[in-house]
């Protein structure tokens, strides 16, 4: 984006012009309109840090574009270079240093400390601008450091992000994990009321410490965890989480711009340990330039083995865009930067466009955070009028700790895995069945009832995890009858129990029942395994209930024939003749009544009704 004059304290140009413009007699000889004007700029960084090593590649290569692309500009960019080792004193006596042996116009500090807002204070004395590439917090305002340009974004924009993604996926809490160190504490000021808890980690911080953090997490019924911090810390913290389970189904982790700007760059060990993150950062717009800085940055990293294997990023990009509007203002012109719109506003990055990442073997865009708009989707680009919305649905489907799908509930029973009991039985295996596969001894549990379980659980707000326990013996047989397997729960053996259990009057002291899920009245389920059988009615009716029924028939022929024998003449006869009969009144019960051959004057008592009472 072009600086112009309708832009109040833009960027660098009107600083760095309005400093130019107050020192420019007392600091540069020019001898003639050809001589070349040097504009000495001071750098501070750590030297051994992601950071500083980005920063320092790309302000070189910077300058070495600017001025091979502009060779007849009168001014010279000179840039000394002061490493901090990352201790904020020595930020502070290396500034010192450099106002003691140059001349500068401007001090660059690529160090996110506390010695930042003491430099902002000192270039207010000095009226020497302090260019930061951290948002320093919300504490360093334009208003009382006019002298202090904030290049990164600031923390207000981050929590806002997260605020949206915490919404998004209806989460109701979020655990933040950050670096005790004050470029970190921002983030607690700006998103407090987020955060039911937050834990604190040194850089200092060992294995051991680390280890014993997250174990006290895992005891914690929140299980989405937000990660604030350096990525050297952020790695090792990962590393350590992946090795207790933690990187595993129910986790979400969320990672901030200080760990994903540096993501592409990290071992693969811990960008494998880091399977299902979801994390922010700054977007920067495709383009011809960007393609061509990519180019150069990859042939600079194979001649210089200080940086490793890094890939470049915002800060560098903005470092690089940095360095050309410092130049392009030394010569009064116009500047576009490669980051898209590089334009500050009150001394401070106009909030851009954060992309939402989604690492999932690498790093891939699910969709875009915008101050506008909120969360929008990857088509963004075709739908210029989206409304402002939280929504997940706009969102890239998103692959979880534990290669899932599904949205963590982001709350779970402090680890605890429930242990449910199920019946042994050979009763209807549609309803619950246990089956043990003999080669592996995996026992598998499916059913109705099984179904039904796992369908109430996942409508629950949080995470349940259980193991379904069958109540078996060392044969494979049921342990006992459904009243010892009830009495497991009360013994606290199971903390459920699941099946064909029915509701009684006599296990009401001993648990608790839920309400029955089906109301189907008497009757029987039964598979439909063959539709062209007229026999499937038999299938109920077990050996001992045909043996009882047929004993029940000869018993009403018996007592028929014990009525009727004296005063009707078709029961006499031989005792074959009479045994018949008795068998053929037992069978005739099935299909009509008897009163043609009953004479017995008593009709409470004919034989329709005792084959009544006696089966009833």
């Amino acid at each position: 984006m072009d600086f112009t004059r309708k832009a109040k304290w833009t960027f660098v140009l009107v600083t760095i012009l309005f400093s130019l413009v107050q020192l420019s007699s007392a600091n540069h000889t020019s001898i003639n309109d050809t001589s070349i004007e040097m504009i000495h700029v001071g750098l501070i960084l750590d030297a051994q840090s992601w950071v500083g090593k980005i920063v320092d590649s790309c302000i070189s290569l910077a300058i070495s574009d600017f001025y091979s692309r502009n060779r007849h500009y009168q001014t010279k960019l000179i840039v000394h270079n002061r490493d901090s080792e990352g201790d904020s004193l020595l930020v502070l006596s290396q500034a010192l240093v450099l106002l003691e042996n140059f001349k500068l116009d401007a001090i660059i500090v690529a160090e996110n400390s506390a010695a930042v807002k003491i430099l902002a204070e000192f270039g207010s004395r000095v009226k020497i601008p302090i260019i930061s590439l951290f948002a320093a917090g919300p504490s360093l305002s334009f208003s009382e450091y006019p002298y202090l340009i904030q290049i990164g974004q600031d923390e207000s924009s981050q929590a806002k992000v997260i605020a949206a993604i915490v919404e998004a996926f209806s989460w109701r809490s979020v655990t933040l994990i950050y670096e005790d160190n004050d470029p970190a504490r921002p983030i607690l000021s700006n998103a407090i009321t987020s955060f039911d808890q937050h834990v604190a980690l040194l850089a200092s911080s060992t294995d051991e410490e680390i280890v014993e953090q997250l174990r006290n997490l895992m005891s914690l019924q929140t299980t989405v965890l937000l990660v604030h911090m350096s990525p050297t810390l952020a790695s090792r913290l990962f590393l350590n989480a992946r090795r207790l389970g933690m990187m595993s189904q129910g986790y979400a982790w969320i990672t901030t711009d200080m760990t994903t700007n540096f993501m592409n760059s990290m071992d693969p060990s811990v960008i494998e340990s880091m399977q299902g993150v979801v994390g922010f950062k700054p977007h920067i717009p495709a383009s011809k330039e960007l393609r061509k800085l990519a180019i150069r940055w990859s042939k600079n990293l194979n001649e210089n083995q200080n940086l490793e294997e890094m890939e470049i990023n915002v800060y560098g990009i903005w470092s690089y865009d940095m360095v050309w509007a410092v130049a392009a203002a030394a010569e009064r012109s116009r500047f576009k930067g490669i980051s898209g719109g590089f334009q500050l506003t009150n001394g401070r990055l106009i909030p851009k466009e954060f992309e939402i990442v989604n690492v999932f073997k690498g790093e891939r865009i699910i969709g875009y955070w915008n101050p506008g708009n909120g969360i929008t989707s990857l088509m963004k680009q075709e739908n210029h009028n989206e409304t402002n919305s939280t929504s997940s649905s706009k969102l890239e489907n998103v692959i979880w700790p534990g290669g899932t799908m599904n949205i963590p509930k982001g709350w779970s029973l402090h680890g605890k895995r429930l242990r449910i009991g199920v019946p042994v039985n050979n009763g209807f295996r549609e309803i619950i069945s246990v089956t043990r596969d003999p080669r592996t001894n995996e026992t598998t549990v499916t059913g109705y009832c099984v179904d039904v379980f796992k369908e109430a659980v996942q409508s629950l707000g949080y995470e349940v995890h259980y193991d379904f326990i069958p109540f078996d013996d060392a044969n494979g047989q049921m342990a006992g009858t459904y009243n010892d397997l009830i009495l497991q729960v009360y013994y606290k053996n199971y903390d459920a129990v699941i099946g064909d259990t029915t509701i009684h009057d006599s296990r009401f002291p001993y648990v608790d029942f839920t309400m029955p899920f089906t109301d189907i009245g008497v009757g029987t389920v039964v598979p439909k395994i063959n539709k062209k059988s007229i026999w499937i009615f038999l299938m109920p009716l077990s050996g001992d209930l045909w043996i009882t029924t047929a004993a029940f028939f000869l018993l009403t022929g018996l007592v028929i024939w014990f009525i009727e024998r004296p005063i009707n003449e078709e029961f006499q006869g031989s005792l074959c003749e009479q045994i018949g009969m008795i068998f053929w009144c037992s069978f005739s019960t099935l299909v009509f009544a008897h009163s043609k051959y009953s004479m017995f004057n008593l009709k409470n008592l004919s034989a329709s009704c005792i084959q009544t009472h006696i089966l009833n």
